[in-house]
């Protein structure tokens, strides 16, 4: 069948589904081409049933690491309901999504998409032909694997395939110790798993400053993850056991690790391979990533490109912000990608959190900065939580006051974050934000006390003082 509509959106994930509901608000006729489900990685293999794992987890460290409060408590996971009420959260907010799309008008296309010219897609295995005058691809990424260890979805497993599970594994080696890697490293070990990781840089979570990652490690350490750092994967083997069947990893240092589950957590690649992007002449880089301009344009006029397709961060925010932008540059009613401060998160416990430039970034741009440093030991908060652990860091620059960045490590940092996106992007100041009135007791007063220490003006902590003791 060929016809003619607005705008075709290719991938339901959160870049694509904000850019459609978006269109369908503003009266154009929209055709959403997702090939599995509704809501994308994020949805139903990432975000959201990731955290909820996390949560679990949490739920039962706290249950059984209570003695200081006073709660002495035994706690058992039965993983086959932990899995179905997972399943059932995902499901209800899939339902939700469809229906946000729907009710805005938008005709939901099952299948696979590819470019026959660059207005024109054809829907597989329908043979549908859709011509559009504006065409947004939202068609996400997918996990990676190595050589030397390959994804098989039964023992050695993507971040994909952890949902899939039955039951909890008593020996799990993580291969890559980024984000992904720490956070189901997070969820697993308080289940009972025992918990390896093994990470070819010379830190965890590369690439984030040290001082954010150092609590993370300790806390990590406490629920019995080994961390192998410097080293690679050079062989993998399966063994059969009384046990069962198992995996043997050869590291290249020489050491062997036998666990019944392998998680790959090394990075993702675009799916772009199955788009004809050729007859469409958009452009990609050598891993296949999708350049666009701060149109949000591709190198094709009217071919759009938002979220892990054009690259990192791999951010699901990011590819909402870029979707609903993209709508209003393809209807005309916005010019170009403002780029806004973009807050990053780490679901570890403690969590990691930051937005805008770190102390090493201001310095490598020559900013000369103020930072106030506020330990979680100083909040009354965080102490009747008896979650002590991290700081909030605000940096600004000295010129002119205005904030620059902040990283946070600690309780529940993801939900401060937000606010951090909004200062930078509105130019406010340490000293606006130090004058801001907090609830006490919250965990957001580390905010408005880290800009007073970095305007010299502490109430709550003393620095010299804390050397001191």
């Amino acid at each position: 069948m060929d016809r003619q509509v607005d705008a075709i959106i290719i991938g339901g994930g959160p870049g694509g589904y904000v850019s459609a509901i978006r269109l369908g608000q503003l009266g154009k006729k929209v055709v959403l081409v997702e090939r599995a489900e509704i809501g994308g990685t994020c949805l139903n293999r990432g975000c959201i049933p990731t955290k909820a794992l996390i949560h679990v987890g949490k739920v039962v460290r706290e249950a059984t690491h209570g003695e200081r409060m006073g709660i002495k408590a035994e706690v058992s996971v039965d993983f086959h309901k932990t899995q179905a009420w997972n399943r059932f959260n995902v499901d209800k907010r899939r339902r939700g999504t469809e229906y946000l799309l729907k009710a805005n008008g938008v005709e939901l296309v099952r299948g696979e998409a590819a470019f026959e010219s660059p207005s024109t897609v054809v829907v597989k295995p329908q043979g549908d032909r859709i011509k559009a005058q504006a065409i947004i691809i939202a068609t996400g990424s997918r996990p990676s694997d190595l050589p030397s260890v390959k994804v098989d979805s039964r023992l050695i497993l993507s971040s994909d395939d952890v949902f899939q599970l039955d039951e909890v594994p008593k020996e799990m080696v993580i291969v890559g110790g980024g984000a992904i890697g720490v956070e189901m490293a997070t969820a697993f070990a308080p289940l009972g798993t025992k918990v390896t990781i093994v990470e070819i840089m010379d830190q965890i979570l590369p690439g984030l400053s040290q001082d954010l990652i150092v609590p993370v490690i300790d806390a990590l350490r406490k629920l019995g993850v080994e961390i192998h750092l410097k080293t690679k994967v050079v062989e993998t083997k399966y063994l059969n056991s009384e046990s069962g069947e198992r995996v043997q990893l050869r590291l290249e240092n020489g050491i062997q690790l036998d666990a019944d589950r392998v998680l790959v957590a090394v990075g993702r690649k675009p799916n772009t391979d199955s788009l004809n992007l050729v007859k469409a002449g958009v452009n990609v880089d050598q891993k296949g990533f999708i350049r666009i301009n701060d149109r949000l344009e591709t190198s094709a006029i009217s071919i759009f490109a938002v979220g892990d397709v054009t690259g990192l961060p791999y951010l699901a925010h990011r590819a909402m912000e870029q979707g609903l932008c993209a709508a209003e540059i393809a209807a005309g009613i916005r010019d170009t990608y403002p780029n806004p401060p973009m807050p990053s998160v780490v679901y570890s416990d403690p969590e990691i959190a930051f937005v805008g430039m770190s102390e090493a970034e201001a310095s490598s741009k020559e900013v000369d900065i103020l930072v106030g440093k506020f330990p979680f030991t100083a909040s009354g908060r965080a102490q009747t939580m008896g979650r002590m652990d991290g700081f909030a860091k605000v940096i600004g620059d000295k010129e002119d006051g205005r904030i620059i960045g902040v990283q946070m490590v600690g309780p529940s940092v993801s939900e401060l974050i937000g606010e951090c996106s909004i200062l930078i992007a509105n130019c406010l100041t340490l000293e606006e934000l130090a004058s801001g009135v907090h609830p006490h007791p919250t965990l957001s007063e580390v905010l408005s006390e880290a800009a007073k220490l970095a305007l010299g003006k502490p109430l709550h902590y003393e620095a010299q003082l804390e050397a001191r003791r």
